[in-house]
């Protein structure tokens, strides 16, 4: 086991991520108690002590300045995950001070455990609470591919779903991983997964799917750049279940699907978790495929990868903002997991300032992708626009 610090200033940092952390402990937070970060983890992972010297000597995000708040009119948060928020007393009144204060209109909650008439109760409860118009709700499925007359019992549950005004659907990473039909895992190709896009797009509802996970977790631990994140939850490393080899074979399966029904548009969430060397490629297909999409979740780390603690400098915003303006008609903001004052200011900041070996610790509730820094985007208003509103607004139907 490590030693805890000895210096004053490191141990005070550690101290504080640890606070941070209890502050978005599960018991606060209905169904996230998976996500909860092991109890040893610091003492686990060595390089969190190093990491830690490393980002108190980082430039610090200006918690006051102006370029904390994105200042984009009627801005969209476009992925969250505030399932529970309802029925848990004094989230939704936070909520809502959380927004106010980021200048957020609306945000889109995105289902992960609740389905059928639990997904309806809860899609009625955010229907007549104080956010109503505000929280965006999406629909999603637990996929029991082999239950008898699955396919019909899922169209009909958006049509319902519709009518109370749910305007996209969700799919989760086991689409794909690790969902089952007679024993082995169904394809992204599967004709019943098909059926139901295809219903959604006939519906008028746009399909935000994650599938597969980033090229890193399919490859070993040992010189892993994710290692961090892989060691604070290791069912998201798939190898050696799963390789490269299938990796690419999901990307393959999804750009097939994508061809396949024109009808329903895709937002392949967190970049479609391609690799940053072939993000000129993905670059390519958002621009070729006219119902493709994608958006910035969870993925601020990766984006803005800077100084490691290495000594390797990967710098990327310059290619992140070429990206996004290339691809600002296709690339919508949203933020992933659980919305904090601190996590709004912390993305507007990385969006909107010039500021290099930015400290991006806060943009989650556990420590970050890897050992790294971010440099930020410094966008300009006209893409940031198009980026926090438009695109969100255009696929959901908001403007019209």
């Amino acid at each position: 086991m490590k030693t805890r610090a000895q210096d004053e200033k490191l141990e005070k940092r550690l101290t504080e991520v640890e606070q941070f952390w209890a502050l978005k402990a599960p018991h606060r937070y209905p169904g996230w108690n998976w996500m909860k970060v092991p109890d040893n983890a610091m003492e686990e992972v060595d390089s969190y002590h190093r990491m830690a010297t490393l980002q108190l000597n980082a430039n610090q995000v200006e918690w006051d300045s102006p370029l904390t708040r994105l200042a984009v009119e009627g801005a969209i948060d476009g992925h969250s995950h505030l399932e529970g928020y309802p029925e848990t007393p004094g989230l939704v009144p936070e909520l809502k001070e959380i927004l106010d204060g980021a200048g957020i209109e609306r945000i889109i909650t995105l289902p992960l455990y609740k389905f059928w008439d639990e997904q309806k109760r809860e899609i009625e409860a955010w229907n007549n609470g104080p956010l109503a118009g505000r929280v965006i709700c999406f629909a999603g499925f637990d996929w029991r591919l082999d239950e008898p007359g699955f396919v019909e019992k899922a169209c009909v549950h958006l049509d319902e779903v519709k009518a109370m005004g749910v305007r996209g659907v969700k799919v989760h990473k086991d689409v794909g991983l690790s969902i089952r039909s007679n024993g082995s895992v169904a394809p992204l190709g599967d004709t019943r997964y098909k059926e139901v896009f295809a219903h959604a797009g006939a519906l008028g509802l746009p399909v935000w799917i994650h599938y597969g996970d980033p090229h890193s977790f399919f490859f070993p631990l040992e010189g892993n750049d994710r290692s961090r994140e892989l060691s604070c939850f290791p069912e998201w490393h798939w190898h050696p279940e799963h390789g490269e080899k299938e990796y690419w074979k999901m990307h393959e399966a999804f750009f097939r699907l994508v061809e396949d029904i024109r009808e329903t548009n895709f937002v392949a969430v967190h970049l479609a978790n391609y690799p940053w060397e072939k993000m000129d490629e993905f670059a390519s297909l958002l621009g070729s495929e006219p119902n493709l999409y994608s958006d910035t979740s969870g993925r601020l780390g990766e984006i803005g990868k800077g100084k490691a603690l290495d000594g390797i400098e990967d710098r990327r915003a310059a290619k992140a903002r070429e990206l996004l303006i290339r691809c600002q008609d296709k690339i919508l903001w949203g933020t992933d997991i659980l919305p904090t004052a601190r996590l709004y200011k912390l993305w507007s900041w990385f969006l909107r300032s010039d500021a290099t070996d930015t400290d991006y610790t806060w943009s989650t509730f556990y420590t970050g992708q890897g050992d790294w820094l971010v440099d930020c985007l410094n966008l300009e208003q006209p893409q940031l626009e198009k980026l926090c509103r438009a695109v969100a607004a255009g696929l959901l139907g908001l403007d019209k």
